[in-house]
């Protein structure tokens, strides 16, 4: 499947919004590894806010045999790629010492329901990890809810370093054990 990158715009807000309910609703179906929907994450608003920022990336597909820029595009996956660490981030015992204008923290990255198992994920992995190094940051950070398995499998299979459970705080929500990754660039 060709994919490519592109930060999410204003006229986004609508499709943005609508693939992360669809992500949303289908882990509410099945398993809820992340917990956002018992914990209903993200809230249209966020993404929203996410968009009007800069900070929303989407993994877009086009449909068509020529897959040009006048096919209509569709959203495969989602991604919040900014400098904004928890608090907690300054805890944790990283491979290198960063300020934080030299991390890119990766967040709320989903793959919508229909795009499942084609490569999308790792696609928003290496897509962030190329910014990151266009954008000469040093590392690149995330985190993960310990119970979500296929995510910190995801980051190990792309190279991150697991620094293990960590209690990370996030307002509007009880979870707080969350695995920490790096990327070092």
């Amino acid at each position: 499947m060709d994919l490519s990158l592109r930060r999410a715009e204003r006229h986004d807000v609508p499709a943005a919004q609508a693939a992360y309910r669809a992500i949303i609703d289908h882990l509410a179906a099945t398993v809820d590894f992340p917990h956002w929907h018992t914990e209903n994450h993200p809230t249209p608003d966020e993404v929203a806010a996410w968009i009007e920022a800069g900070e929303l990336y989407l993994a877009i597909t086009r449909a068509g045999a020529d897959r040009t820029d006048t096919q209509p595009e569709t959203i495969a996956g989602v991604a919040v790629l900014n400098y904004d660490a928890a608090e907690q981030y300054a805890d944790a015992t990283w491979a290198i010492d960063a300020t934080p204008d030299e991390v890119l923290v990766v967040h709320a990255l989903g793959v919508v329901p229909a795009f499942l198992g084609r490569g999308v994920a790792r696609h928003l992995v290496e897509s962030s990890l190329q910014l990151a190094r266009d954008w000469k940051l040093r590392t690149v950070r995330l985190d993960t809810y310990v119970e979500n398995i296929p995510a910190r499998r995801l980051y190990a299979r792309c190279g991150f370093h697991d620094l293990g459970c960590h209690t990370v705080r996030y307002e509007g929500t009880d979870l707080s054990q969350f695995h920490l990754f790096e990327y070092v660039l």
